[in-house]
């Protein structure tokens, strides 16, 4: 990779959340924004933003792409607290630029709302619904909570669940399948801490 002496080159994300999620008001608030490269032998850290405030609905955040002659793959993560206590799932969202400017969507989830992507199916009747099922990680037949939906609903969503019935810190996988003909589809994330541990 060759980095350039003045990246004139930026790429715009636009962070999304769920229309109805209302961050608390007064407290300690922070929002937390870090972005590394994911392919690259040592992470290399691009960007990084600390705010004393909580958002909703949706906002953008850029940083520069200082690299000309290579796709990058990069890692961004973005967490919300109030009062320590996070307000966010912790995932990593991944990006590929293959040139700038760039502008991409990244949905985030709250607390009770995991937002999934699902991998296409292939070749199976628009009719047939998808069952999705998020379980313990060690036991699939200890399950959290699971959803009908349509094949076309299924490419991406919000998953919704009880956080007082989760463990915090535990780690949960989801699964997906094709009720037609039983096939199973990616989704992603696969398995995720669907409650993170209270800094406070």
């Amino acid at each position: 990779m060759n980095s350039l002496d003045n990246p004139t080159h930026y790429i715009t994300l636009t962070l999304s959340l769920p229309e109805d999620f209302i961050p608390p008001d007064g407290g300690e608030a922070e929002t937390y924004i870090s972005v590394y490269t994911a392919n690259t032998q040592a992470l290399i850290k691009v960007a990084q933003s600390r705010k004393p405030l909580l958002y909703s609905g949706r906002w953008n955040f850029t940083f520069a792409h200082s690299y000309s002659d290579v796709s990058v793959k990069y890692r961004v993560n973005v967490s919300m607290t109030h009062n320590g206590v996070p307000l966010l799932i912790d995932l990593d969202h991944f990006i590929i630029v293959h040139r700038a400017p760039h502008r991409q969507t990244l949905h985030l989830s709250p607390i009770g709302r995991l937002y999934i992507q699902a991998q296409e199916p292939q070749a199976v009747a628009p009719e047939h619904a998808v069952t999705i099922v998020a379980h313990e990680h060690d036991n699939a037949t200890l399950q959290l909570t699971q959803v009908h939906i349509s094949e076309q609903m299924a490419e991406a969503f919000y998953l919704e669940y009880d956080p007082n019935t989760v463990v915090p810190g535990k780690r949960y996988t989801l699964t997906a399948i094709e009720n037609g003909y039983r096939n199973s589809i990616e989704v992603y994330p696969g398995s995720v801490v669907l409650k993170p541990f209270s800094k406070a």
